[in-house]
């Protein structure tokens, strides 16, 4: 045998011990043991700063401490050696903090590479050398979680997704054969799956090559998960293998922590939420909406610039999120975590004062009136949905033009014998049609539950139900219900102030109840609103015991309902209003103090105890 011979012989066994050396995709048993040693991933996109100052460890150590455990980042990088020390820094830093990395190439996606091209002209032959080059120096790195080669490829049926589509096949073959130790995936599905669509046989066919299925879902929350219920399902279909939502988090639609983590638990789904730190990719504003205005709610992100929780609830679901066993729920029904933080609840009433006026039909024009409720009806809208709208639309459009903002009162006992279902759905198709109306300052959905209808389980039903479709629409608005709760007459020599000094018990104990409201039913009540709510015809000692109580709940206080005809004291109620900073409405006119009315300033007296 030649020596040439010999040295072909050797290159060609060499060759195919490197072809045998790559692995093949893993088998749905090999996912599922790589799932249950890595354990829960809770992870969070690209660490960008909040300001140009800070260092990517701080963001990296402030991530862990609020029960985050890894980071998905993109690749950066000129050529491979750029890309594989990008890499290496992002693993150090993380480890530091306990955090796995997930990197993320979408190489390809920089040049649009065209996989028809041959190796003759070098494209093709180039981008291979460059992904091998970049994920051969971490193929047993166990700090890698998984890789994502490619970030939201083309998903319509256009001639770009089909070459995508070849791109990302050719990708997975040649990590396959640089035998990486991690899972090899791309996230292929990141829209709403639509049968209709002739590209999503290709698609279908990609992502089952994936070792893992990675996919991107903004709206968890929509027509009460069924979007996302959808995804996930389909996804299962192509293989059972985990699943983990590499991109999540819009509060704007209603997919904020709470609601996207639920329906992740019970598919057993790890997560990478969108942002950390408010930064000047301005994600804090919905997409195609710029921060030059402002906005509310934040659409992604978890911190402030300065650090801030934007919602401390949100923080206790992450560092408690775990896969959901058969009747466990992660996370607490809709009515409950959509419900606004104090914080918004606050900046939406910074426009001031509230003097109104309760009426069914006509409205007012006298000094000093800025708002107005009115009661709309069940009944009209269940009659005829246009009539409905159109009065209401001249309701707000008569409010506007006399600089008066509005308060629809959307259901009353009268309604309660009616279906559950069918009065929460009317309340959430008012709602869903002005969810952004800001003429609307807020909704009071149930004026009065208990008042004179006493079947107490189903008033509870309705209430649930109520809120719970009304939150499913996102509204920009607070919501409320206006609840029946009275004090008992105080005695000639009773001191209500005195009764509520520090370390004394009083409060609920002066409350009365009538109808078939009870304590539970305030307490429910006003642990769903985002406005505490009440109506009032006392004295004006009692209304502030009762606003005292109101106060304990840390949101804007609304008086719905001040009926004047037993008051003897209208100053004196004034005063209640403006020293709680009350937004009020009365029965009939407004009293005179109304033209001048505002919120005394709350400032709190330092006790200084002798010999400090």
């Amino acid at each position: 045998m030649t020596r040439k011979a010999l040295i072909i012989i050797t290159a060609s066994l060499i060759c195919c011990l490197s072809m045998q050396a790559g692995r093949k995709q893993w088998t749905e048993k090999q996912a599922w043991e790589w799932y249950n040693r890595v354990g829960v991933i809770k992870g969070f996109n690209e660490p960008y700063r909040a300001y140009p100052g800070q260092e990517r460890k701080e963001i990296l150590k402030k991530a862990a401490e609020l029960g985050l455990n890894s980071v998905r980042f993109w690749v950066g990088g000129n050529n491979s050696a750029d890309c594989v020390k990008y890499i290496q820094g992002m693993i150090d830093d993380a480890s530091l903090y306990g955090l796995t990395v997930s990197p993320v190439l979408s190489l390809a996606a920089r040049n649009d590479f065209d996989p028809k091209a041959t190796t003759a002209d070098g494209k093709m032959s180039d981008f291979e050398r460059l992904v091998r080059e970049i994920v051969r120096p971490f193929a047993k790195e166990k700090r890698i979680i998984f890789w994502d080669i490619w970030n939201e490829p083309r998903f319509e049926d256009t001639p770009k997704t089909y070459r995508q589509m070849d791109i990302i096949e050719k990708m997975v073959q040649w990590c396959r054969d640089e035998n990486l130790s991690q899972p090899i995936t791309s996230s292929i599905i990141w829209a709403t799956i639509n049968t209709d669509n002739k590209a999503l046989k290709r698609t279908t066919e990609v992502e089952a090559m994936m070792d893992i299925h990675n996919f991107h879902s903004y709206d968890c929350s929509l027509n009460f998960g069924k979007n996302i219920h959808e995804m996930l399902d389909y996804i299962k279909s192509i293989s059972d293998r985990p699943m983990v939502a590499t991109e999540c988090l819009t509060r704007v639609n209603g997919s904020g922590v709470a609601r996207s983590l639920d329906v992740f638990a019970k598919y057993k789904v790890g997560f990478y939420l969108w942002g950390l730190f408010i930064n000047d990719r301005n994600w804090e504003a919905r997409w195609e909406r710029s921060t030059y205005d402002p906005y509310d709610p934040m659409f992604h992100n978890l911190l402030y610039s300065d650090g801030d929780m934007y919602d401390a609830r949100e923080i206790e679901l992450i560092r408690n999120y775990h896969f959901a066993e058969p009747g466990d729920a992660p996370a607490p029904e809709l009515e409950i975590t959509d419900r606004w933080s104090h914080e918004r609840a606050w900046r939406w009433m910074a426009t001031g004062p509230l003097t109104g006026v309760n009426t069914n039909g006509t409205l007012p024009q006298e000094e000093g009136c800025n708002a107005v409720r009115i009661k709309f009806e069940y009944n009209d809208w269940k009659n005829g949905k246009d009539a409905f709208f159109k009065r209401m639309e001249e309701a707000l459009k008569t409010a506007d033009e006399r600089g008066m903002t509005v308060m629809p009162v959307l259901l009353d006992d009268k309604d309660a014998t009616n279906d559950a279902t069918a009065l929460a759905k009317y309340v959430g198709d008012v709602v869903n049609r002005y969810y952004c109306d800001t003429r609307i300052k807020a909704w009071d959905l149930y004026d009065q539950p208990g008042k004179t209808y006493t079947d107490r389980q189903r008033l509870e039903e309705i209430i649930t139900l109520v809120f719970r479709y009304a939150r499913n629409k996102y509204s920009n608005q607070p919501l409320t219900m206006t609840t029946v709760v009275a004090v008992k007459t105080f005695d000639k020599d009773f001191k209500p102030r005195e009764a509520l000094i520090h370390g004394r018990t009083a409060g609920w104990d002066h409350l009365t109840y009538s109808g078939g409201s009870n304590v539970d039913l305030v307490y429910k009540i006003w642990s769903l609103s985002d406005v505490t709510s009440f109506a009032t015809d006392m004295p004006a000692a009692e209304t502030r015991w009762l606003i005292s109580i109101c106060y304990r709940f840390g949101r804007p206080i609304f008086c719905t309902e001040w009926d004047r005809t037993t008051d003897t004291d209208t100053a004196a109620q004034i005063e209640n209003f403006s020293d709680f900073h009350v937004y009020w409405f009365t029965n009939g006119q407004l009293p005179e103090q109304a033209r001048k009315f505002r919120f005394n300033q709350t400032s709190t007296q330092r006790q200084i105890t002798e010999g400090m």
